[in-house]
């Protein structure tokens, strides 16, 4: 952050900077106010038309974690519901992506659901995979063609996916 205000003193040395509060990163359940930042972020991370509104209606302390600074929303994890634990969405804000968000993310929804195994599917060429792979997922079967109807043309990430499993023996 210092290069930033170093860069705006030398192109505007006529002006003040303003005043900066510190903040820092909260990890918290998903909240009506977040909703439209994280269909922005979603959107670019994904594909355009994410909704994940309906998270709201059923448990979503126990389904979400949303990383914020201040009120800007930096990640979040969604599961499909407390009973299935289905990671639908794992995203990071762009620029943020080597703060280690995304292991909290992970950290704080496995927390929330302990003695349950957890499933998702990641495309075959992510480097989600590593991350996944650190917190003990294994890889239970490879899906030809299962993000083809999600992805554009253009899209360089592989349309196969593995489906992972984190299991808590009981």
């Amino acid at each position: 952050m210092e290069d930033v205000r170093q860069h705006h003193r030398l192109a505007h040395p006529d002006r003040e900077l303003p005043f900066e509060t510190a903040g820092i990163i909260e990890y918290g359940t998903l909240q009506a106010w977040h909703l439209p930042q994280v269909h922005d972020l979603l959107g670019r991370m994904f594909w355009d038309g994410i909704n994940v509104s309906d998270s709201l209606e059923y448990w979503p302390e126990r389904c979400t974690v949303v990383a914020t600074y201040k009120r800007l929303v930096l990640g979040i994890v969604v599961i499909s519901s407390p009973t299935e634990t289905y990671i639908t969405y794992l995203a990071v804000k762009a620029g943020w992506d080597n703060s280690q968000i995304a292991t909290s993310l992970l950290y704080h929804l496995i927390q929330l659901n302990p003695q349950k195994d957890i499933t998702l599917h990641v495309s075959a060429n992510s480097p989600a995979i590593l991350l996944y792979n650190r917190f003990g997922f294994k890889a239970e079967e490879f899906v030809v063609g299962f993000y083809e109807d999600y992805l554009s043309p253009q899209s360089r990430a592989s349309r196969n996916a593995f489906r992972l499993r984190l299991r808590h023996n009981l």
